[in-house]
């Protein structure tokens, strides 16, 4: 009789061991995508990228800018052309609409140019103190 139950117990001994190996990798496959999830983050993170191409970013950040201002001057006459002279001179305080349009091209703007004026500063700071 015990060699009707030794085979048993090597499978059963074979199967714990598979599903030993098994946490081993789940684990094992976690602590790697933990670790590439770190990694593609810093990666990918705005400072890293203006870090890595200055120029680029810097001149992206200005072509949205540009861009954008164009479409919002673009939205903003496209207002229906049938006002007459008299409703013109009667209403000179902007829509609101225009109003948040503009205040957001603005917002874009200064931005852009924070973004650009911090690269620089941290650039020449770095060539000025090197460490």
């Amino acid at each position: 009789m015990a060699n009707k139950t030794e085979p048993l117990k090597s499978t059963e001994a074979k199967i714990q061991e598979l599903e030993n190996r098994i946490r081993d990798r789940e684990e094992q496959l976690r602590k790697r995508t933990g670790r590439f999830k770190k990694e593609l983050q810093q990666e990918l993170s705005p400072e890293e990228l203006v870090r890595r191409y200055p120029f680029r970013t810097t001149g992206l950040s200005l072509l949205i800018g540009f861009f954008t201002g164009k479409l919002i001057r673009k939205a903003l006459s496209r207002q229906p052309q049938q006002r007459t002279e008299t409703d013109r001179s009667q209403r000179k305080e902007p829509s609101e609409l225009k109003s948040a349009l503009g205040s957001i091209g603005l917002e874009l703007l200064r931005s852009g140019k924070d973004i650009a004026i911090s690269y620089l500063k941290h650039s020449l700071d770095k060539k000025i103190k090197p460490g």
